[in-house]
């Protein structure tokens, strides 16, 4: 009787911890941890608000090759630059490829309160897919 409850059990465990990373990889406003770039050129041309943060590693880092309207923050330095965002508007993170650096900066703003999502694909997407990029000021 006890071992062919075992693999219901294991499925009952299963679940929850599919939910419970579910719920890990969204905020509060039930959205998902990352971006289209489609997506993200849409809300910049609907909302100015949004505030996108380039958060490439120092030795990946191009000044000449940013999102437009995106600021510099070095993900490793985010508890410092993280204080000038406003946590009533979006923030949209892209490092090279939007992966462990940007997933990271990403949990570490949802942590203190902030909307925030990981441009997918990060600024190679973006280039890819023909996004404007300009000079960082």
């Amino acid at each position: 009787m006890f071992f062919s409850s075992l693999p219901l059990l294991t499925t009952a465990r299963t679940s929850r911890v599919s939910e419970s990373l579910t719920f890990f990889r969204q905020d509060s406003t039930n959205k998902s941890d990352s971006i289209s770039v489609a997506d993200l050129k849409s809300l910049m041309k609907t909302n100015s608000q949004v505030q996108v943060i380039d958060a490439r590693m120092t030795k990946d880092f191009d000044r000449t090759r940013v999102i437009p309207g995106a600021r510099r923050g070095d993900p490793t330095q985010v508890a410092q630059w993280a204080g000038s965002l406003d946590k009533t508007k979006p923030v949209v993170i892209y490092c090279v490829h939007g992966h462990r650096v940007s997933q990271q900066v990403v949990d570490h703003l949802r942590q203190s309160g902030f909307s925030a999502q990981k441009l997918t694909g990060g600024i190679e997407a973006w280039k890819q897919l023909k996004g404007a990029t300009t000079i960082l000021e």
